[in-house]
């Protein structure tokens, strides 16, 4: 990786992790040793994350089973653009940086996990307390980015999470994901 590559990246890292600074990592559960949940802390205000996500969700389909995420403090990235995506009976938020169009998102596919339907099995899984679930890996198997299939406990559509950074970033993205309060 170049050296302007790597020093965006760790810009990026810096900037996600400063935001995550003011609401502690939740706990591991003490009878499974798997991480909380990070959607299982305190739902954030609609007034601090970007009004899109809102506005799509509100527009979805699928919001009766499929709740709002939205990555925080993705948003405090210099040069960083927030915008909707296209997802078909679900709802979408792409990150566009200075020259990259969604270079990583968010997305509450219209597709429901209770279906019976398979998905691309990744080489990557992480698993929190709840019994949530994320499948990650390159996307397509080839890349160049890299996608998860996350399935939340008590919701069923199937979320994505994208990043055309790393695999790192893709699952500090994954840890940020927080509920939106809707109502």
């Amino acid at each position: 990786m170049n050296t302007r590559k790597s020093l965006l990246a760790l810009a990026a890292c810096l900037v996600l992790g400063h935001a995550h600074a003011a609401e502690p990592a939740p706990p591991a559960s003490p009878t499974t040793g798997a991480p909380a949940a990070p959607w299982s802390v305190r739902a954030l205000s609609p007034k601090s994350v970007p009004a899109v996500y809102l506005s799509e969700w509100k527009k979805a389909k699928n919001r009766g089973r499929c709740a709002s995420l939205a990555l925080q403090g993705a948003d405090k990235q210099a040069g960083i653009k927030v915008r909707r995506a296209d997802f078909s009976d679900g709802w979408a938020v792409a990150y566009d940086l200075p020259g990259q169009r969604s270079a990583f998102g968010v997305a509450g596919t219209g597709v429901d996990i209770d279906r019976g339907g398979s998905t691309y099995k990744f080489p990557h899984t992480l698993t929190w307390a709840d019994g949530s679930q994320a499948n990650y890996g390159l996307r397509g198997g080839t890349g160049p980015g890299y996608l998860a299939y996350l399935q939340v406990a008590g919701q069923r559509c199937l979320y994505n999470v994208w990043s055309e950074r790393s695999q790192e970033h893709l699952e500090q993205l994954l840890r940020s994901l927080r509920r939106v309060k809707t109502s």
